[in-house]
C-alpha cells in the first residue's frame, strides 16, 4: 500500500502501522533511527498519532521533529 508522509509517496506493506511507517521514512531519508523518540507523526488535520496505530492505503501523515 502507498502511504503519503510529507508529500512523499511511500510503499509499505499491507496492515503496516504507523511506527512502521515512522522506520521506512527515516531509513529512506538516512536519518538516525537512535533518536526515534524525537519525532512525532500527526494525521492530516494535526492529531498525534500513536506508533501503533493502524494506516490505510493512500492515508496522509506528516512526521515533524520535536
Amino acid at each position: 500500500m502507498t502511504v503519503i508522509v510529507n508529500n512523499l509517496k511511500i510503499r509499505i506493506f499491507k496492515g503496516a502501522t504507523v511506527g512502521d511507517v515512522l522506520l521506512r521514512y527515516l531509513v529512506r531519508n538516512g536519518l538516525d533511527l537512535n533518536n526515534i523518540s524525537v519525532y512525532e507523526v500527526t494525521d492530516k488535520w494535526g492529531h498525534k498519532l500513536d506508533n501503533s496505530a493502524p494506516l490505510s492505503e493512500r492515508q496522509i501523515i506528516k512526521i515533524t521533529n520535536l
